[in-house]
């Protein structure tokens, strides 16, 4: 949940970690975060997280991003209270929180004075709310009809788009007279039409190919024709998804702003040309930047190298630029590997400490994702912090907020989900006047994220010739080393990663320009030849997780009543074929064991 606010009445809990070297290879504690209290980086939100319900969600980068331990960086010393006057009772009541975050300091003051506001701002650091309190606020001073949308939000993902309902479901506990609904792609155009004209529905929050569907052929558009807030969330992550026509499109069908005046509200890391272009706001309009300094220039100043591979060799290569750095900086090589999913970095780290070069040496090892306990990451978290050497296997939990000094490099092995993710993970390293690099390493069919403006801007640069040479002279043996590595890992890890892998690369089926059947070859073929999984068949999936990921029959999809491994398990009637499989894959159901 994107609030990086304290609870009311309370202390925000320490991140605990002490002061001790961690034994080698320490995993922690192999236990969840649940729902409520920490939110999985060390912040404690007050409620429960919502979770997402309709495709596998336990990639972080797949979901909206929480603000990390050490979070505290976020907070203002702006108290919710201060509002008192300014919105309903009704409303306040329903925030949990004492303190506002930066973002919310900073933008709501405006929001609520009728000004359009451009503001740039992380995800993770409380802008869901910064838009929402202004939103009702302003709804509650309108006269509404039922039949009305009066509150358009844009969102790139559906995921996010299902996250920011469920955050203004929250703050309208209160307020029953005001309706939310999503619309978003994945799902069945029919039903959400029905729901859409069939409920009551003030504020709408949609993915723009979605509600560009409904308007050209639900007629829509009507319903917006009394629009007063239209609301773009992380806008140049759509632009990066290749959303532009459509945000084009949607604009048009809006009522014009000379005739019918509206407040835009923009959200956006950055702010590159095309942003504006699609910003839609007053000449009076307040630009707000809420992000410091040193985490807006950190590519100015870091060295940055891609290589591209086969999807096989991604892990390989992961090992080979590991000992490549350990090489170059004996005693000092702190290095910090990210990876698309928590089952990833389980995966990766569970191999890597197999190594026999990697033993020897004695490294220290820690994982932080979110399938670890809360205090197992608050403790991999400030051992790593104290330590000199080392590596941290990570999905995105420790992308934000904590300073972990003297990385020395990040690596990036599989494709981050945006720009803004990529620059937060390489700003890990640097830090402080500190020397540092980053490699991003891809899979071929990843490759595509290199031609995203905002990425080109960044000044990637190919791996030179000389450390080229390094790498292929390493290669081999670090390919040996995988292989054999992965023999240990579990059938139940190789599953689950498979099946993180699928959601995960579903939510970018836009970007990568594949269909369905192409996804789920792409992924087999990892689970084979990436993976190491020895079947027969693929990995197994439940029927209930395929049809979260709108995968039912997809040919190749090896759908189960029940996981390998649990009394009674078979594999069920049609699906999309394949074999039994073997491990038992995943939780399926919500989360979908990513």
């Amino acid at each position: 949940m994107d609030m990086p606010t304290a609870p009311r009445g309370g202390k925000r809990p320490s991140h605990g970690g002490g002061s001790n070297r961690g034994h080698k290879f320490s995993r922690g504690g192999r236990g969840r975060a649940r729902g409520g209290g920490a939110n999985g980086n060390g912040m404690h939100t007050g409620v429960p997280r919502p979770r997402p319900t309709e495709t596998p969600e336990d990639s972080e980068a797949s979901r909206p991003e929480t603000p990390s331990a050490g979070g505290s960086s976020h907070l203002s010393t702006t108290r919710f209270d201060s509002l008192k006057g300014s919105i309903d009772d009704r409303l306040l009541r329903a925030i949990p929180f004492e303190h506002m975050s930066v973002v919310q300091a900073a933008t709501i003051s405006d929001a609520l004075q009728g000004y359009d506001v451009l503001a740039q701002a992380k995800t993770g650091t409380g802008k869901t709310v910064a838009f929402l309190l202004p939103v009702i606020s302003r709804l509650l001073q309108t006269k509404r009809t039922s039949g009305r949308i009066y509150t358009l939000i844009l969102s790139p993902t559906r995921e996010l788009a299902m996250q920011i309902e469920k955050e203004a479901k929250m703050l309208l506990a209160h307020i029953p007279d005001i309706g939310v609904q999503f619309t978003v792609g994945g799902t069945n155009m029919s039903a959400e039409a029905k729901r859409l004209f069939g409920q009551r529905c003030d504020i709408l929050v949609a993915t723009p190919g979605r509600l560009l569907d409904h308007i050209n052929n639900s007629n829509l558009g009507d319903k917006l024709s009394d629009l007063k807030i239209l609301v773009l969330d992380e806008a140049d992550r759509m632009l990066d998804m290749g959303f532009r026509n459509e945000l084009e499109k949607i604009k048009s069908r809006l009522p014009d702003r000379r005739q019918k005046p509206r407040q835009s509200l923009l959200f956006s890391a950055t702010y590159p040309k095309t942003v504006m272009e699609v910003a839609d706001v007053m000449p009076n309009h307040k630009f707000i930047n809420t992000i410091p300094p040193e985490e807006q220039n950190t590519h100015e100043h870091v060295p940055q190298e891609y290589d591209v591979v086969e999807q096989q060799d991604v892990l390989p290569s992961l090992l080979t630029h590991i000992l490549l750095e350990q090489q170059q900086m004996p005693g000092q090589a702190k290095i910090m590997a990210f990876l698309p999913t928590a089952r990833a970095t389980q995966l990766a780290f569970e191999a890597i400490t197999k190594v026999d070069e990697i033993l020897k040496k004695r490294t220290q090892v820690w994982e932080i994702h979110s399938r670890k306990s809360q205090s197992a990451r608050a403790k991999a978290s400030e051992q790593f912090r104290q330590a000199s050497d080392g590596i941290l296997f990570s999905s995105d939990v420790a992308a934000r907020g904590v300073d972990f000094p003297n990385v020395s490099l990040v690596i990036q092995a599989g494709l981050p989900m945006n720009s803004d993710q990529y620059i937060h993970r390489l700003g890990r390293t640097a830090r402080a006047g500190a020397a540092g690099r980053g490699v991003l390493l891809l899979s071929t069919f990843e490759q595509v994220f290199l031609s995203q403006p905002a990425i080109k801007a960044l000044r990637l640069a190919p791996l030179d010739a000389a450390k080229r040479a390094r790498v292929q002279a390493l290669q081999p043996s670090s390919q040996q080393s995988i292989n054999y590595a992965l023999t240990k890992v579990s059938d139940e890890t190789k599953a689950q990663t498979y099946q993180a892998a699928l959601g995960y690369y579903n939510s970018s089926l836009r970007l990568l320009r594949w269909d369905k059947p192409t996804l789920v070859a792409t992924m087999n073929d990892y689970a084979f030849n990436g993976l190491g999984w020895k079947g027969p068949g693929t990995p197994p999936l439940l029927a209930q997780t395929v049809g979260k990921m709108s995968l039912k029959g997809v040919p190749g999809i090896n759908v189960v009543r029940q996981l390998p491994g649990k009394e009674g398990g078979a594999p069920s009637r049609g699906g999309g074929g394949g074999g039994r499989g073997g491990g038992r894959g995943g939780r399926g159901g919500g989360r979908g064991g990513m």
